[in-house]
């Protein structure tokens, strides 16, 4: 509130007065974070984990910040127990988007990730069409 917001502020005047968005990089714990984030003036929240990394669920955050498009990082901890459940949460992930309109799904790998639970997740993701709609079957 102190520190950020007010340059968050100033960026994003500047940045709108010549039409373009700010995005700022926010991965962690945001749940404390949430009607803070949603004051500022900023577009797009970029890194936003989902437990079990951080502590603020997608539906969550999509409801805090209506204004706002969100680009989750898929937590690549959730592969750690193999394709099944890195699968699994992908289509839990999708169930927790409303229309998907606003987000953008990215995965930082680091090496971490194997092709197998890589092509599991984007599997699951690709099936996927905008709007996305609440009795779609992912799993399958």
């Amino acid at each position: 509130e102190q520190y950020f917001a007010p340059v968050y502020e100033v960026q994003a005047r500047v940045l709108h007065a010549e039409g373009k968005l700010m995005a700022v990089h926010m991965d962690g714990r945001l749940a404390t974070l949430k009607e803070l984030i949603a004051q500022t003036d900023i577009d797009i929240v970029e890194a936003v984990h989902p437990p079990p990394m951080g502590d603020l669920r997608l539906g969550e955050a999509l409801a805090a910040w209506p204004g706002k498009s969100i680009w989750v990082g898929f937590p690549g901890s959730v592969c750690s127990p193999g394709t099944d459940e890195a699968g699994a949460f992908a289509a839990e992930l999708l169930e927790e988007m409303g229309t998907g309109e606003r987000l953008a799904v990215a995965m930082s790998t680091e090496n971490l990730v194997s092709n197998d639970d890589l092509l599991a997740v984007t599997s699951v993701l690709a099936r996927a069409e905008l709007p996305l709609m609440a009795d779609m079957d992912t799993r399958n």
